[in-house]
């Protein structure tokens, strides 16, 4: 007891005493440059007040529609993060990369504010550049980058097409615990505070498409984090969950890599990634008796329920309209509520009690049938009539 309590009380003094400086514990800036081969690029300086930032631009071989604002994470500097930007630029996107304070070339010590707000003042030299300028606009966070990456996104939701988020963190607090001894989280949650957070701000990003990387086999950034991030986000929205390390979905398979994101991005101007409010009419027949209430809860594609709707049941039938669906896949999940408590009641065995069913009236009699038989498409106003399945 008396060693956590000194714990404590030494966690205590360390976090006040460098308060205004422990921002610089999350960052790990290297001066030492890797040698950029193979790719057309050009350095760019900005100067804000007395200090100077590094910018690296790498160009495509081939005119470019599209620029990737892209954030690095918290090791290194930009050249250590061309083993993702430079398939890009092969792809045909063109790059631009900010080394924040302290990075690379670029002068000064990094703290989350000064990192935001520089970024903003590049982001918006950056945009007045020839080349850049008429160009469709992405913004690409990987790792510690998508802090900054999901605030500059929220803060210029009119000049930003995309975001792209690989291995997220879901706030600065969050990956401070994470590792943390379990006498210490309490004091950190207190201390380590994040000036912004991907898992807020992301809530106020309201039709900008997103694209979250990650993998379940994170060991740096956990998984449950960048799931976090993404189920806060509003629709237009999709989750590539890939299997490897941090960061490493380009190195396992670039050809997959790159179809993701040339997919993620062609979508831009396609009506299926356009926000587009539709309505779901849903009719349910062969209830069998009028009791309670019927339950419907409609999913996305990762099985995170979007919506709970509750029906009234009139001549063993209930019919319910879900309007303001945004364009997207989808799946559902209904059953009969009986007794009006807001759950599938089973028995002991976990044989439901009450009938249930699922959208495309797919089979699930022994569990849920498999995601393929669920989905259905909401690019368009939909009608969908089901009838439940009872033991």
């Amino acid at each position: 007891m008396k060693k956590n309590l000194l714990i404590t009380f030494l966690c205590i003094n360390i976090f006040v005493n460098v308060s205004a400086q422990f921002d610089e514990r999350f960052y790990f800036p290297t001066k030492e440059y890797k040698k950029i081969e193979d790719v057309n690029y050009e350095d760019i300086f900005f100067n804000i007040d007395t200090i100077s930032l590094h910018g690296l631009f790498l160009k495509s071989d081939t005119a470019a529609n599209t620029t990737i604002i892209f954030y690095i994470g918290s090791g290194g500097n930009v050249s250590y993060y061309t083993s993702i930007t430079k398939p890009l630029v092969n792809a045909g996107y063109q790059v631009f990369m900010l080394d924040p304070r302290g990075y690379g070339k670029s002068t000064g010590i990094p703290t989350h504010v000064n990192i935001a707000s520089d970024a903003q003042i590049v982001l918006d030299s950056i945009l007045k550049k020839e080349e850049i300028k008429d160009t469709r606009i992405m913004i690409y966070g990987a790792s510690m980058g998508t802090q900054v990456a999901v605030k500059i996104a929220k803060d210029n939701q009119d000049k930003i097409d995309g975001l792209i988020l690989d291995g997220p963190m879901s706030s600065f607090t969050d990956i401070a615990l994470v590792s943390a001894p379990e006498e210490q989280k309490q004091v950190i949650s207190q201390y380590v505070t994040s000036p912004y957070s991907a898992k807020e701000d992301i809530k106020d990003i309201k039709n900008m498409p997103k694209l979250i990387i990650h993998s379940k086999e994170d060991e740096s950034v956990p998984y449950e984090q960048g799931l976090l991030v993404y189920n806060n986000a509003n629709q237009p929205k999709k989750m590539w969950v890939y299997k490897g390390k941090h960061l490493e979905s380009v190195i396992i398979n670039e050809e997959l890599f790159i179809q993701k994101i040339n997919n993620f991005i062609n979508s831009l101007s396609d009506t299926l990634c356009i926000v587009k409010n539709h309505k779901l009419n849903i009719t349910i027949n062969g209830l069998k008796n009028n009791n309670g209430q019927v339950v419907i809860e409609l999913k996305d594609t990762l099985e995170n329920t979007i919506k709970r709707i509750t029906g009234n049941i009139d001549n063993n039938q209930s019919n319910i309209l879900i309007d303001s669906i945004a364009t997207e896949k989808y799946t559902i999940l209904y059953f009969h509520d009986e007794n009006k408590n807001n759950e599938l009641d089973a028995n002991i065995l976990g044989i439901p009690k009450e009938g249930y069913g699922f959208s495309n009236n797919a089979s699930g009699k022994y569990g849920p049938p498999p995601i393929e038989q669920r989905i259905f498409d909401m690019s368009e106003n939909k009608s969908m009539d089901l009838k439940p399945f009872y033991w």
